[in-house]
């Protein structure tokens, strides 16, 4: 107490001298901050510090009459830049600030952020501050940088704002905040509190300097960056006198420095050699505690080290969605695997795994429920393996897995069988179940290939060719399915070529109410007349389009194509009360874009809604959310007529038939084509007839070829049906000479 009273009258007597004995001095208002020990600005004491003492050594050399202005420091910034302040102290350059503020050319004093902590909290790095209250002074640059270094690395915290660095770390100690930010200078002197920890979180590196208002008078910052500089050039100048000072300062309760030569002369000679020998074991315990201290610095940058490396080895090295490692840890794990099995007779299977339709479930559900179910699969698989099995994840819907220790090409087998097997039972996203499957292609070292990019090359290979035969399977590598993906590449490119050279048509095959045998609609069914191969069925291009997202561009060519025919039949008086029946593939809802693509296709063809009919396929239900529902609610709202396409194959559900706007359904020709032998076809026939009466919809057959076939429908109360037996798909102006006719079955 008694050195601040002494400060005071000190000060007090100082400037009633300079303002008696130099009435012209320069006034300078100066704002001031508590961030000790650059500036303490304690209540009713005047301020002290690292700035201070350079303001006032530059003052009394330039003639100035300082008034120091208190406030919290985002206060200040506001009055520094109205100009109410004429210099601002211990403030942080930033080029944002830079564009508020003139800032002087010399920093005062190099300076970073730091992260304490309380003792019970669980913090040490950066990731740790997620959803942690973090106690930042207002204003401060250090506290936006770490809110924006916590964002980047997707951990962002509660800030809990303060306006002193002091009342940073009380909030901390009273367990207001978890952790707080407050810069090195400052936590070099205040944060020993038994209730405090450093962490390794260490940021923002920065330079402390003067600033004044953008438009003033730059001679108050000239004059101290003059002098600022002849200070820092002499080490033995008023600078490092005042940096000492406060940066080595021991606490207030020190005793006064004359003291202990008071007492060793009162003392005299009896007790000069214990004071010796005290002041050796001062000395001794003093240098061995800064080794300690400088041990223990070291040891926890060490630390801090090897957390960052490990941080940042599982950010290169792992996929963060599943934990498993990635396609550069898989590299790392193969190519090690390889270099060990050189020169033995040891063999490894590599198997590429694709999750089958997840594309579907991103685009119905949402990427939330594709990342839910991809880490669902990831422990699936990973059940099923053995212990030294490898399990990684491309990215996506890819997943590779490394057997070794096999003997023959059947325990690679076993080992894609238990994989297929761990995804068949369903799994629950929130209150939505999802079955799905996997594609998996098999290539053996060294029996396919000897290094990591073949073996991958041809697992990958196999697995397309898995994908191609329907998915849910596994299919093992052999040299033909190279010369298969180029044929598929080479499809791609010819199939978007076609599109574009109008190599594509449409032929119609005639929908026939069984009862009478009128044709009472058409279905557009899409061939590609290829100059080079003739004319090529959808069979053979439409999975790739389906694969590609060409399937898109080509179902709205086909919706164009058939309404535009259909109400160019109607003209001529041929397709009176016919509809149209079109293929639409769930890809089509993407984005809504189907109700766009019809309703483009009916007002550039002019064809009434009522007379288009969409076919969606059961796969539908794999994508149900509501921006599907909204689209078969609008499309039904328009007039257009809505089918279940392949009825009983896929995942329909017997709610979906209760509450979707579907007109009717068609029974699939793999159905059909055992009746009336196999009874058990015969009774799914007639449950999904009583089914589909219950729910007023209308049922149409696929694929009737036989007279028996056609029998059985009728008499069992199916109204419509489609197939050879009726006729085939016919090119347009075939059609054409038919339509109006009776078709006979037998005799079509």
């Amino acid at each position: 107490m008694y050195r601040i009273l002494l400060w005071a009258w000190l000060l007090w007597l100082a400037s009633f001298s300079l303002a008696w004995a130099a009435p012209d001095r320069i006034p300078v208002r100066v704002g001031v901050a508590d961030n000790s020990p650059i500036v303490t600005a304690a209540p009713g004491a005047p301020p002290e510090g690292i700035a201070i003492d350079v303001i006032r050594w530059v003052a009394e050399r330039e003639g100035w009459q300082v008034t120091y202005v208190p406030d919290t420091f985002d206060n200040l910034l506001v009055r520094l830049d109205k100009g109410d302040i004429d210099l601002l102290t211990g403030i942080a350059y930033s080029d944002e600030r830079a564009q508020r503020f003139r800032f002087s050319r010399q920093s005062l004093i190099g300076n970073w952020g730091m992260v304490f902590r309380h003792a019970a909290a669980p913090i040490d790095s950066l990731p740790d501050l997620k959803g942690k209250r973090v106690a930042l002074m207002r204003g401060s640059t250090h506290s936006q940088a770490l809110i924006e270094l916590a964002t980047q690395f997707d951990a962002p915290f509660v800030p809990v704002y303060v306006d002193t660095y002091s009342q940073v770390l009380q909030a901390i100690a009273e367990r207001r905040a978890d952790a707080g930010a407050v810069n090195r200078v400052f936590a070099a002197l205040h944060a020993q509190e038994p209730d405090l920890a450093v962490t390794g979180i260490v940021f923002n590196p920065v330079f402390v300097h003067y600033a004044a208002p953008k438009h003033a008078n730059p001679a108050l910052l000239d004059a101290l960056d003059r002098h600022l500089a002849a200070l820092k050039a002499d080490t033995g100048s008023a600078y490092y006198d005042s940096l000492r000072r406060w940066l080595e300062a021991a606490p207030d309760s020190r005793y006064p420095n004359w003291l202990p030569w008071a007492a060793a002369a009162g003392a005299l000679l009896l007790v000069l050699s214990l004071a010796i020998a005290g002041f050796l074991r001062h000395q001794v315990q003093r240098q061995t505690g800064e080794l300690q201290r400088r041990t223990d610095q070291l040891q926890s940058e060490i630390e801090q080290r090897e957390q960052a490396q490990q941080h940042l080895n599982q950010l290169a090295y792992f996929d963060s969605l599943t934990g498993l490692p990635n396609r550069e840890g898989f590299g790392i794990v193969l190519s090690q695997a390889l270099a060990t099995m050189q020169g033995s007779h040891e063999r490894l299977a590599l198997l590429f795994i694709d999750v089958d339709r997840l594309k579907t479930i991103n685009d119905g559900l949402g990427h939330g429920a594709g990342d839910l179910l991809l880490q669902q699969i990831a422990m699936r698989l990973q059940s099923v393996l053995r212990a030294h099995d490898h399990l990684s994840r491309f990215g996506g819907d890819e997943f590779v897995v490394i057997v070794s220790e096999i003997g023959a090409s059947s325990d690679a087998e076993l080992v894609a069988t238990r994989l297929l097997h761990s995804l068949a039972a369903p799994v629950d996203i929130g209150s939505t179940q999802i079955y799905t499957s996997a594609s998996i292609g098999i290539a053996l070292y060294p029996d396919d290939a000897t290094s990591v990019d073949s073996l991958l090359k041809h697992a990958d290979t196999a697995m397309y060719q898995a994908k191609e035969m329907g998915g849910n399977r596994f299919l093992f590598y052999h040299a033909q399915q190279t010369e298969r993906v180029v044929e598929r590449l080479t499809l791609d490119t010819r199939l978007r070529q076609a599109l574009e050279r109008d190599e594509l048509v449409l032929h119609y095959q005639p929908i026939v109410e069984l009862g009478s045998r009128k044709i009472v609609g058409t279905e557009a069914l899409l061939r590609w007349n290829d100059p080079d191969r003739g004319m090529v069925m959808p069979g053979a291009f439409i999975t790739a389009a389906e694969d590609t997202g060409l399937i898109v561009p080509l179902g709205e060519w086909v919706l164009d194509a058939g309404c535009t025919q259909m109400h160019e039949w109607q003209k001529q008086g041929k397709a009176n009360g016919m509809t149209l029946a079109v293929n639409v593939s769930t890809r089509q809802f993407e984005g809504r874009r189907l109700v766009k693509s019809v309703e483009q296709a009916l007002s550039r063809s002019g064809l009434a809604p009522e007379c288009l009919e969409l076919e969606i396929t059961e796969n539908v239900m794999l994508i149900m959310n509501d921006e599907v529902r909204d689209s078969l609610d609008i499309l039904r709202g328009m007039g257009v007529r809505l089918s279940l396409d392949d009825f009983g194959t896929g995942y329909s559900s017997l709610s979906y038939l209760k509450e979707l706007p579907f007109h009717s359904l068609k029974i699939d020709q793999s159905f059909v084509s055992k009746i009336p032998g196999q009874r058990g076809d015969s009774q799914i026939i007639t449950t999904i007839l009583a089914l589909a009466k219950g729910f007023e919809l209308e049922v149409i057959a696929e694929g009737i070829e036989t007279p028996e076939q056609y029998d059985f429908l009728r008499d069992h109360g199916c109204e419509f049906g489609q197939g050879y037996l009726m006729s085939r798909p016919l090119p347009a102006d075939t059609l054409a000479a038919i339509l109006g006719q009776p078709l006979l079955a037998g005799n079509a």
